[in-house]
């Protein structure tokens, strides 16, 4: 009896350790102000957000290659922008690490715009 049970506690100890929780799909929809992984939290592509709902505030945007402190020091940043202007929008690439947005509203990805036609494309 000692022995089943033994073995009952290895099977469901390697069957805890075996199984861990599904990696969720990056999203094509950021819900607001936060900090995003490329490729973990979201896709990249071209995304449009609504901007910032006050005037007096502005939408401040980051695309960095390096998540570190408050991300605000420079060499981090590949791309950033801060707009009263309305609708907001920004390509994310795949080689960005991380994208960080603060009062620009929900950003939902777009389609890219179709081919210009110059240079033969």
């Amino acid at each position: 009896m000692r022995m089943l049970v033994i073995a009952g506690a290895m099977a469901s100890a390697a069957t805890l350790f075996g199984a861990g929780t599904a990696a969720a799909e990056p999203a094509n929809y950021m819900a607001g102000d936060g900090l995003y992984m490329v490729g973990v939290d979201i896709l990249p592509g071209i995304w449009e957000a609504p901007g910032t709902p006050d005037p007096a505030y502005g939408c401040d945007w980051r695309r960095l290659w390096k998540v570190e402190g408050d991300n605000t020091n420079m060499q981090n940043i590949i791309a950033n922008n801060f707009t009263r202007l309305s609708p907001v929008r920004v390509e994310i690439k795949p080689t960005d690490v991380a994208f960080k947005t603060v009062n620009c509203g929900a950003w939902r990805m777009v389609q890219s715009p179709p081919p210009t036609g110059s240079f033969g494309f």
